[in-house]
């Protein structure tokens, strides 16, 4: 049987795999929190863990920093195991350039991986090229 996260725990979670994984962007350690059918979509383009193991190989070439602001939305339904967050990150580009995203994510979990995600990004600052930061590939 699949053990199920309750609302802290799923919290918990995800506040690592952020950190591991997007803030570190460290693609080494994806297989701990993502199952091996992994989905997401953003921005309406569909990827693979292979493709987003690419993407976080990605921003590592490009980008300097990561920050993630702490969730100004979460929202867990337990039963169905989805989380949904809102938060805004902070980019530093190599060339120096910095930026803020806006991200609506809603996380399918399943035990404790995460089985899909869906994902909305928006430039806070209106700067296109920060517009494929959340679809770098």
């Amino acid at each position: 049987m699949i053990r199920q996260l309750n609302k802290s725990e799923a919290m918990i979670f995800l506040n690592g795999m952020y950190r591991d994984i997007v803030i570190g962007m460290d693609d080494t350690c994806i297989d701990q929190y993502f199952v091996p059918e992994y989905v997401q979509v953003t921005d309406g383009v569909c990827s693979d863990l292979a493709e987003f193991k690419h993407h976080i190989r990605m921003l590592r070439q490009e980008l300097q920093s990561v920050q993630i602001s702490p969730f100004t939305h979460y929202v867990y339904d337990e039963p169905l195991q989805t989380a949904t967050l809102r938060y805004t990150v902070d980019v530093e580009k190599k060339n120096g350039k910095r930026g803020q995203v806006e991200l609506i994510a809603i996380f399918e979990l399943q035990g404790e991986k995460i089985l899909r995600c869906y994902e909305l990004s928006c430039p806070l600052d209106q700067k296109a090229e920060f517009k494929e930061i959340a679809s770098l590939s």
